[in-house]
């Protein structure tokens, strides 16, 4: 699952485009074209990141950016925009943005950067999340309950769950499953993945995953990522 992003342009056709192209890289965005769309949007811990431009036409990018900080003091955020001056900068990089990109700019460029700024502000995304009252860390093959004990999960079983939670919205089939989990086994089979799927329902509860008759899995469970 890749981290979700509030989007803040009013050009229609570069919102388009970047909002596509950022969801076909499996991040969630939300897309607003007005300071006030973006205030119903935003609400503290909803969003990873904050792309603002800074001309609207009800506000500003930098006023908006206050805004957003004063109610969730570590918000990552950067300005996409065609004011790209010393001072206009200045001012940026003063509130706090994590990058300042002047438009017009290369597509591939601004996806490396927002890319940085994720792995510079969020280094464990992807790594640690909240499951009702467990919590799954990826990096340590865990999942910890509230009451203090833990269920420790095998590579092969972490690298299936990895897979899944990249993208709740997909259902990967078996052949992708065998891909990922190849190298964890000699021989793994269909019956592999099934027997897999088993242990992580038992460790996540029955309705984390869903199966898809003659497809594949589904991860269905609702989780928050772990800061």
């Amino acid at each position: 699952m890749k981290p979700r992003i509030l989007l803040v342009e009013d050009d229609e056709g570069l919102g388009e485009t970047l909002k596509e192209r950022l969801e076909q890289d499996y991040y969630q965005v939300k897309w607003a074209k007005t300071v006030s769309e973006a205030e119903t949007l935003f609400a503290p811990n909803l969003y990873d990141l904050v792309v603002l431009d800074l001309r609207l036409p009800d506000g500003n990018g930098f006023e908006l950016a206050e805004r957003m900080v004063s109610l969730e003091k570590d918000l990552p955020f950067l300005f996409l925009t065609a004011q790209a001056g010393a001072q206009e900068r200045l001012r940026g990089f003063e509130l706090g943005a994590a990058e300042f990109i002047p438009k017009p700019f290369h597509l591939k460029e601004f996806l490396i950067r927002l890319e940085r700024v994720v792995s510079l502000t969020r280094p464990h995304f992807g790594q640690k999340w909240q499951l009702d009252s467990k919590e799954i860390h990826l990096d340590s093959f865990l999942v910890k309950n509230r009451d203090g004990s833990s269920i420790l999960l095998s590579k092969r079983d972490c690298s299936l769950l990895t897979l899944l939670l990249s993208d709740p919205s997909k259902v990967f089939s078996r052949s992708e499953i065998l891909d990922v989990i190849v190298g964890e086994d000699s021989f793994p089979t269909e019956r592999t993945i099934d027997n897999a799927i088993v242990r992580l329902r038992d460790a996540l509860g029955e309705d984390s995953i869903r199966n898809v008759r003659g497809v594949g899995y589904q991860w269905i469970a609702e989780v928050q990522p772990l800061k």
